[in-house]
């Protein structure tokens, strides 16, 4: 999946996902082939990694692999789960038991995004930290 904006949720990928990614989202619900994110500079990606092989995948040169660690992250992953429109087996079980999945997600963070609050567990504390405009 090359994406530069679009917002894509799949089941699963060969080789390559996310090569060379720009911008936009993409989640994966299923395995995934080799070399996951070689030469992604933005956008984000969720991977449910059942089998516990998913960082054995990625090419770590530019992205950093971390879990989905701020509430911002897990609302963001959670909005792209419409299983409505697709039917998906997958995407309906995930969302019932939604606590027990989450902790199995690993996002991909390349530099551009950083300093997100879907990723960067600071924007949370300086939320706390402003008040409200009067």
């Amino acid at each position: 999946v090359r994406n530069s904006m679009a917002e894509a949720v799949v089941e699963g990928t060969g080789d390559h996902c996310c090569e060379y990614m720009t911008g936009g989202t993409v989640v994966a619900l299923g395995p995934v082939g080799r070399n996951v994110a070689a030469g992604m500079t933005g956008g984000l990606g969720y991977f449910l990694d059942e089998a516990g092989d998913f960082c054995d995948k990625v090419n770590t040169e530019i992205v950093a692999i971390q879990r989905v660690i701020t509430p911002a992250g897990a609302d963001h992953l959670k909005s792209l789960l419409h299983v409505e429109k697709t039917g998906s087996s997958k995407g309906r079980a995930v969302l019932e038991a939604w606590d027990q999945y989450l902790p199995m997600f690993w996002q991909l963070v390349p530099p551009a995004e950083k300093n997100t609050p879907e990723v960067n567990p600071a924007f949370e504390r300086v939320a706390e930290k402003v008040e409200p405009a009067k």
